[in-house]
Parts: structure tokens; sequence; C-alpha cells
């Protein structure tokens, strides 16, 4: 409490009358001694009744506090909150406090205010009636921890972003290093799953491949490199470029494992790696596999049966131990094969033929619970050996607290050999639906990424319109006879796919002079890796190939992506006042001079602003890009929005609308 004349007689030392409460003295001297700011107030207005010593160097010692509202007493800090949590507190009648509150005081009463930090705890007090009376408030100041704890947490945060800026320096080296996809071939579907290590910092040492050999059989590869970090990403992509360049220039197998063998030998980093190569003939099912200190492949039956294949035990790479011994085996149709790093089985522990025989039981059980028993709606990847792959690499992450080593997966499954995809119709306009739905049905039961079905699609679709355009003088006839178009797509063994789209007539000038043709072909040699065109006296044939692949998954499997639009008909939602059309649809010849006349009236013949929305447009074909120029010279304020990526963004560039787009 404040001394002096506001407070009243100071009793003499060694009174000890007041009864069993104790001595007046004694109280005092326990008051002011507190090792914490104490306040006792009053009153509606929290008058000041008792300041300790804390409370009153707090406030810079200043005279005629007591009797006065805290307000008077303290006005630095009015609009910092704690008025209002004190009278929060009296109007309530319950305690109410703050930890750690940064509050700007004036600790020396000059007027200049410093920081501080206080722990706050504000207690109610109440007359005989149990009505309140006023407050007694508790302070502790926590300036010098909260300091260190704010420092503790920068140079926390730092290491974390040092820490963040490392791993993702690894794992963007890795993916620069590692295979973006696998290829797309007919009879075996393959999916690769690698997943970083729980500390990421440990990154870096794992590697896959999945190609196809100049004799048409596929080689699988998964491979380990000791140690973890750029290094190990390093010494990862130099022993996959050797094996690489070996398969690719014809070597034997066995060849290409000697080289890598020899290779490993000349530098620490490559040497005592591991790997495993299964060479596996898709028409045949013949298989054979060898390895280098490496775990065995496992082979899953359709019912969930499993066996190991094992080849001759071999030492590391590098280490001067005899090469590679081979093993036969047959995968039947329906079977999978899957290779993996130890990442996968290696545990802390734990016997490594036990964790082994555990991914059997893990795969199997896998295998069994995905087949026709699992709902529609589910997370999980719609391709069976992505689901597969998935649910393995998750289940055997149980086996631990996550993984401590990376993780590969590569799953090869065989299939049935796919059927062609084949088509005649009339070269009416209505044959582009048909063309894009069943040509779009036969890439994804192939397996093909979403990347390789658009740009298929959209390069026979304009190679379609051409036909109908001008192969049969733009008139389109009832006999599919008499004006044929012949679409036929196959997948090769070199996972290629080529598409034939063929007609019997002659050609005439496109209607609007050769620049709209001249895009379609654009479109197609750009959206393609060979375009050939032959035209001859009994009609003409464009022949479109495109090697076929799909994503590889590294990381956690991103999520699953909505259906692909369908969608055949056009519609727009005009916002006249916003001026805004959004496409939902094809825009291709087909409805090309629907979508001219709406967006004309929408425009008022340009003589206003118009912003088209392309984003959930399903087909931007040669005919929409020759609207939207011929729009462009009609409708000056034009504006096209695609989005970052997309069908239209992607369409809207290699056109030449790029100058039109609104984002």
């Amino acid at each position: 409490m404040e001394l002096g004349a506001d407070a009243g007689t100071v009793p003499e030392a060694g009174d000890r009358s007041g009864g069993h409460a104790g001595a007046p003295v004694d109280v005092l001297d326990a008051f002011e001694s507190v090792p914490a700011i104490i306040w006792a107030f009053e009153g509606p207005e929290l008058r000041v009744v008792a300041a300790n010593t804390g409370a009153r160097a707090s406030a810079g010692f200043r005279p005629g506090i007591v009797g006065r509202p805290i307000r008077e007493v303290l006005p630095e800090l009015e609009g910092q909150q704690i008025f209002e949590m004190m009278e929060e507190a009296y109007a309530a009648g319950r305690p109410v406090s703050a930890e750690n509150r940064r509050v700007l005081v004036d600790r020396d009463g000059d007027g200049l205010l410093e920081e501080g930090f206080f722990t706050y705890t504000f207690l109610p007090t109440h007359h005989a009636d149990g009505t309140v009376r006023g407050l007694v408030v508790h302070i502790a100041e926590t300036t010098a921890q909260a300091l260190r704890q704010a420092e503790a947490e920068r140079a926390a945060a730092a290491s974390e972003r040092r820490y963040r800026h490392a791993s993702e320096i690894v794992l963007e080296l890795q993916r620069s290093l590692l295979p973006t996809g696998v290829p797309v071939l007919p009879g075996l579907v393959t999916a690769a799953h690698y997943r970083v290590a729980g500390d990421e910092l440990a990154a870096g040492g794992d590697w896959f491949d999945v190609l196809v050999l100049p004799d048409e059989r596929v080689a699988l590869l998964v491979g380990d490199v000791v140690g973890h970090g750029a290094g190990a990403a390093g010494a990862m992509g130099q022993l996959r470029a050797v094996a690489l360049d070996a398969l690719h220039a014809g070597e034997t197998p066995a060849a290409a494992l000697d080289r890598l063998d020899r290779f490993a030998a000349r530098q620490r980093a490559t040497r005592a790696a591991g790997v495993c190569l299964a060479v596996l003939d898709p028409a045949t099912g013949e298989l054979e596999v060898a390895a280098h200190a490496h775990p065995p492949p496992v082979v899953v039956d359709p019912a969930g049966g499993t066996r190991r294949i094992e080849p001759p035990a071999t030492p590391p790479l590098g280490t001067g131990g005899p090469a590679a011994g081979w093993v036969r085996d047959r995968l039947a149709v329906g079977e999978s094969l899957l290779l993996y790093s130890d990442g996968l089985v290696e545990r802390a522990g734990r016997p490594l033929g036990e964790t082994v025989a555990s991914l059997a039981e893990t795969v199997a059980a896998a295998r069994r619970d995905l087949d026709d028993r699992v709902l529609d709606d589910t997370s999980l990847p719609s391709s069976g050996v992505e689901r597969l792959a998935t649910v393995v690499t998750e289940r055997m992450g149980f086996l631990g607290e996550g993984y401590e080593d990376d993780v590969t997966l590569v799953l090869a499954e065989r299939r049935p050999m796919p059927e062609p995809f084949e088509l005649v119709r009339d070269a009416a306009p209505t044959v582009l639906s048909a063309v894009r739905r069943g040509l779009t049905d036969w890439l994804e039961a192939l397996g093909a990424g979403d990347d390789d079905v658009d740009a298929l699609v959209y390069a026979a679709v304009e190679a379609v319109t051409n036909v109908v355009q001008h192969a049969y003088g733009g008139v389109a006839g009832t006999d599919g006879a008499e004006r044929p178009v012949r679409v036929e797509a196959r997948l090769g063994a070199d996972g290629a796919a080529r598409l034939t789209v063929a007609d019997a007539g002659r050609w005439r000038p496109p209607p609007r002079g050769p620049v709209a043709g001249g895009r379609g072909v654009q479109m197609m040699r750009e959206l393609t890796d060979d375009t050939v065109i032959e035209q001859g006296s009994h009609g003409t044939t464009v022949r479109l190939g495109r090697r076929l692949g799909r994503p590889v998954t590294i990381g956690v499997p991103p999520p699953v992506p909505d259906p692909r639009p369908r969608e055949e008909k056009l519609t727009v939602d005009l916002d006249e006042e916003a001026g805004i059309a959004v496409l939902s649809g094809p825009v291709d010849l087909t409805t090309a001079d629907q979508l001219r006349a709406q967006l004309l009236q929408a425009g008022r013949g340009g003589t206003r602003p118009l912003c088209v929305d392309l984003r959930r447009v399903t087909v931007l074909s040669s005919a929409g890009v020759q609207l939207f120029h011929d729009l462009a010279e009609l409708m000056p304020e034009l504006r096209l929005a695609t989005g970052p990526d997309g069908v239209a963004a992607a369409v809207v560039e290699l056109t030449g609308l790029g100058p039109l787009r609104a984002d």
C-alpha cells in the first residue's frame, strides 16, 4: 500500500495485536515483500486502496495514488485493453486472467513509454452480503522470459527455414534426376511411387526406371545408393544415367549390369550401391531378374497369392564381387510384379526376412481388398496398379513410425493385349463428338495420363474437322459410304499410340482461306511427336503418333482429380451487367457459328467490353480459334480468361490468341 498521510498510522515494530489474523506489521511486511505487483481497488471506478512496493515501482513511484481511479493513476494504459479486463472482472464478479501481454508503461513517470510483458490475474473481492466490493490484481512481469522465448522462436524459425530450404534443394535435385513418368504399353500397366524419408534431409539415394528395350522387352529397375542428401542424389543420378545409356544402346541386361558394376567402383559415392533389374516380355510373360545386394521382387496373383523371386545373392555394386546371377520366371496375365527399395522393409530391431514376409502378406491382403471390394466413394486412385502401390506404401509405413529411408516401389501388371480403336462415320459435324468420346475412353482404358489423352484427342479431332470442312467440299452426305472418315488407333510395343484419320475425298480450299486449316495442322504438329499428311487421288490420310506415359508419384499421392468433363453441348452463361460470358463444353466446328452470334450480341457488336471465360471449355478446336480471331477484329475490347493451365490456356498460347488473355 502507499505509505504516508493517505495510508494512516504504521504499527510499531513488535506490535503483535490483531489476534489470530496476524500482527498488522507482519501483514504489511509480507504485502510489501511479495515479489510481484499487487494492487487493490474498490468500487466501480476501481479506486486504489492499496499498492505494494512492486506496484508503486512499476508506476515510477507516482505520488498521491491512493483514492484515485486507476484510469487516472496510469493513463498510459488507456486503449491497451487492461482497464477493460479489470472492468470485466468487476462486472462479472469472476476472475479474469491474461498471459504475457505486451504493455507500454511509463516506468519513470517521465512520459516516455517502455515495452514490458506481464501476466495479469484480476480477482474480485466481496462485501459481507456477497456483492462485489472491488478487485485485487496480481501482476507478474515476464519481460525477460518473453524476450528469451521470442529469441528462441526466431532462432527456431530461422533453423526451420534453413532446414526446409535444404530439404527443398535435395528434393528438387532428386526430382530433376528421376523419371517424370512410366510408359503406357500394350499388355503391361506400370506404376512407380517414391516416398521421401521421414527426415526429408535423408532423401536422395533411391532411383528407378521403366523403359522399353530395343527388342520390345521392358526393363524395370530399382536402385539404392549408400548415404543421403545432395551427394547421394548426385550419385544416384550418375548410376541411373549409366544404366539407361547401356540399355538404350542395345547392350544385353547382363552387360548393362556389368557396366554399372564397373562404374560404381570408380568413386566412393557410387560404391556399395544396390540394384535390382527385371526384364519382362509383355507378350509372353517371360521374366528374368538379377540383383546386387537388393531385396527380392514379389509377385502377386489376382487371388492375392504371392511368391518371391530370389536371384543368386551378389555383393553390392563396385565392391569387386562376381557378376550378378539371373533367375527366370513367368508372369501370367493378371499377375503383378513388385520391385522395391530396402527402405520399404528395413526396420530397426527386426530381421529383414521377417519384414519381407510382412511385405508379401501386405501385398496379398491389399490385392484382395482392392479387387471389387472398395466402394467407388474413395480417395484412392482409380487405376488398379496405382491403388495397390498407394495402399502397400501406406500399410508398410505402419510397421514403424513412418519411414527412416527413401521408399521406392515399381509395379508392373500383365493385362490382355488391348484391342485397337476403330470408327468409320459419315464426315458430318456430329462425328466430332463420337471421336472425342470413343478415343478418350480407349486411351483412358490403356492408362494414359491426362496430358496424353488431351493431346491425342485434340489432334485427332483437328484432323477429322479438316475432313468435315474440306475433303468433300464442306457438304456432308447422308450415306457414310459416300463421304466416309475413318479413325483408327493402335498402341505399339514401344509405347507409342499411332492414329490414322483417312478420307476418300478431294480437298477443297478452306471456306475462310488457308489460315484456318493452317492452324489445325499447326496444332496437330505441336500436340504429337510426329504428324504425316499423305494426299493422293483416292483421298487424304493423316498419321499422328505420340508416345504415351503416366506420371510417377513422388511424395504423398495427389488428391484424386475430379472426373474428366464429358460435356457435348455448349452452354453460355451471360452476365450482361458485368460483361462476362462463361462458356462450358466444346467450342468446335459444331458450336462455332452459334457462339459467334451469341458473343456478338453480348458485346453489342463490339461497342462494349466483353470477357469470355474459357476455363470450363472442354474443347477449343481450330474452328473455335478462328472464331476468336475473327471476333477480335470486330470487338476491340474482347478478352479471354483461361486460368494458368488447362485445355484452353494451352491452345490460346499456341495459336496466337495470347494477347487477348485477361489473366
